[in-house]
């Protein structure tokens, strides 16, 4: 028994390791300076936006990333993976070189203090929405008889109700934005 046990540990130790070790990164390296660079707080650039999606969000944050080299061979990899089965991730490091925003009520974001560069804006939108439907809460037999008492015809009618149900949507925005010169400021819908 202990030695069943002892297999059965080290069988699921193994599988942990490998899980952990599935993780897939880009190979070219991050490069801090030029991340820094591009998000330092010494630029003068602003990005402006508003998310297209009316109403209240769940999730409201807007996410920026300074496209350098390693972030675009995420991408490249993102992209290839259409399936999305390959556990692809960035670096601790260079997922930490990215800004957050909140998005206000009217659905607007804001950048500031960018350097000139490309970068790439994202959100997650979830709404939770009101839909009205009908719901089956039983059914209703019906039988016939003739004069003589002989069964003739039987049928079934679903009993419906009417109700309001509550679903979220989820939904991803994205963009790319290029910020061309110093002083610049971008606006566009996410």
């Amino acid at each position: 028994m202990k030695i069943l046990t002892l297999c059965f540990v080290v069988a699921l130790t193994t599988q942990c390791l490998h899980v952990n070790a599935q993780l897939i990164y880009p190979k070219t390296p991050f490069n801090k300076a030029e991340a820094e660079a591009m998000i330092g707080k010494d630029g003068t650039c602003t990005i402006k936006g508003q998310v297209a999606q009316k109403g209240n969000y769940l999730v409201n944050l807007v996410e920026l990333y300074p496209c350098t080299a390693y972030f675009n061979e995420f991408m490249e990899m993102r992209k290839k993976d259409k399936k999305g089965k390959k556990p692809i991730s960035m670096s601790d490091e260079a997922y930490s070189y990215r800004i957050l925003t909140i998005i206000q009520q009217d659905g607007s974001f804001e950048f500031k203090g960018l350097n000139p560069g490309k970068y790439y804006l994202q959100t997650r939108v979830i709404q939770t929405k009101v839909a009205n439907g009908e719901k089956q809460v039983g059914t209703e037999t019906t039988t016939t008889y003739n004069g003589h008492g002989v069964q003739i015809a039987s049928g079934s009618t679903p009993i419906m109700e009417k109700t309001r149900y509550l679903y979220q949507e989820d939904k991803m925005y994205f963009k790319y934005v290029d910020v061309a010169a110093d002083g610049q400021v971008v606006t566009l819908i996410l």
